[in-house]
């Protein structure tokens, strides 16, 4: 039966004593269905926020870390003559050199697990296998954002120390 209110006429139906039917209501189930994709989605996206916000953090910190340990190689450097140019251009290509290994090492990994998912996949349904380029596309932007501005951030700490202060400094 077609109704512009389903859940009304389920319950008329239902409400019939005489006649004994199963009613099957495709609008209610639908509904629970979108429910329940709208549940696991949250809580998917959720679970990605929540490991690339810590994966973010763990390479600020690592490479803070990485540039406060080398504090008095970056002192020994500027009182040789380096210029806050030459500083910068180092950080520049530090951090396109941090960029550039980071994605050698994990888009190759990362299509071999798209290849992986993509042979599990298609026993249960046939497509082609295609890579995701714009999403390829905008990691790779996204690493050398997340990297230069780790690097910036932690460059701009290192240029505030005077050379005497980062000299006199011991590692621990």
């Amino acid at each position: 039966m077609k109704s512009t209110e389903p859940l009304r006429t389920q319950q008329g139906i239902e409400e019939m004593h005489e006649i004994n039917l199963n009613v099957y209501n495709v609008y209610q189930s639908r509904k629970s269905e979108e429910q329940q994709i709208l549940l696991m989605s949250v809580f998917s996206y959720g679970f990605i926020v929540l490991i690339s916000a810590i994966s973010i953090a763990n390479i600020f910190n690592t490479i803070s870390t990485g540039l406060s340990l080398r504090k008095r190689e970056f002192a020994m450097l500027k009182s040789v003559g380096m210029t806050p140019k030459g500083f910068t251009k180092m950080m520049n290509y530090e951090s396109i050199f941090y960029g550039v290994k980071s994605l050698l090492f994990g888009l190759p990994v990362s299509f071999v697990v798209m290849y992986l998912i993509y042979r599990a996949f298609s026993n249960k349904f046939s497509y082609g296998f295609t890579l995701p380029w714009m999403s390829i596309l905008s990691v790779i932007v996204a690493v050398f954002i997340i990297v230069g501005s780790a690097m910036l951030y932690s460059g701009a700490r290192v240029k505030k120390e005077t050379i005497i202060d980062a000299l006199k400094q011991e590692n621990i």
